[in-house]
């Protein structure tokens, strides 16, 4: 993990090696990294309820896809570029990326209020559970339009529902309980607008970058809608799939005919 950690995580090159140890040792020696680095040794200093949670995961990940590895968990802090990486089916993570919405590193760093919000000690599992499955599969995102980002979406977030069944709905979306309660009592709403606006077969990520990534807000939708709405739509849409048709979850994962998937899962939320 050394040579991935200098290499990917703090990107110093190898080609110069008196350079490189003056770099690391810059690194090591730096005032305020070196504050962040007490921060986070002090609020990690019990790791136990992560480390309980990943294992009854990855537990559940090697019932459900046996062929598949059960990664080794590294943590590091790395100058907050990375919050979680994968390396040789091994997981990182970079715990200076997970110190609280209100710490004050963040505000140094002028981070956003929404990408703060997602940076909670209590989103960790979420957030490894999230970049297995990416790490595994996004090879098999149907498409570019958004019927195939909302279908892999919901994929994504029935896999974590799977795997943390123990942890809040609300923080495996990384919603608010608020915006939680809104996507709930606006789902039809929700697809209405996507399907009124000729959005589902869209390949222009313009139209819908605020559905599926983090966003202060779903563009076009009332301000309580959260960015990333497209993931409880999808959420949705795979659970009906999957109580109308009879796979197992790892046959869930290889489907990527969005129309079908779309007509099967007879998915028409009504207000």
């Amino acid at each position: 993990f050394s040579e991935v950690f200098a290499v990917q995580i703090l990107q110093i090159s190898q080609k110069d090696k008196a350079q490189y140890y003056n770099e690391l040792l810059a690194f090591t020696q730096n005032k305020d990294l070196r504050e962040a680095y007490d921060s986070t040794d002090l609020l990690f200093s019990d790791f136990s309820d992560i480390q309980n949670d990943l294992e009854l995961a990855f537990g559940q990940f090697a019932a459900d896809f046996p062929s598949y590895p059960i990664p080794e968990i590294t943590t590091f802090f790395g100058g907050f570029n990375y919050g979680v990486v994968t390396y040789d089916n091994n997981i990182a993570i970079g715990l200076e990326n997970f110190l609280g919405e209100n710490s004050k590193f963040y505000q140094y760093l002028r981070d956003p209020e929404y990408l703060r919000f997602q940076k909670q000690k209590r989103f960790i599992s979420s957030n490894v559970m999230e970049v297995w499955f990416n790490e595994h599969f996004q090879k098999y995102l149907g498409g570019r339009d958004l019927l195939s980002q909302i279908i892999y979406k919901g994929k994504m977030m029935y896999f974590l529902d799977k795997m943390l069944p123990e942890l809040a709905i609300e923080d495996k979306f990384r919603f608010t309980i608020e915006q939680m309660a809104w996507v709930e009592e606006n789902e039809a709403s929700i697809w209405e607008y996507f399907v009124q606006e000729d959005l589902l077969f869209s390949n222009k990520e313009s139209e819908f970058r605020s559905f599926v990534n983090y966003a202060p807000f779903a563009k076009g939708m009332p301000k309580e809608a959260p960015g990333r709405v497209a993931y409880f739509i999808g959420y949705k849409m795979v659970s009906e799939y999957m109580e109308n048709n009879k796979i197992d979850i790892e046959e869930l994962m290889y489907l990527t005919d969005s129309k079908d998937f779309l007509q099967q899962s007879k998915y028409k939320p009504t207000k």
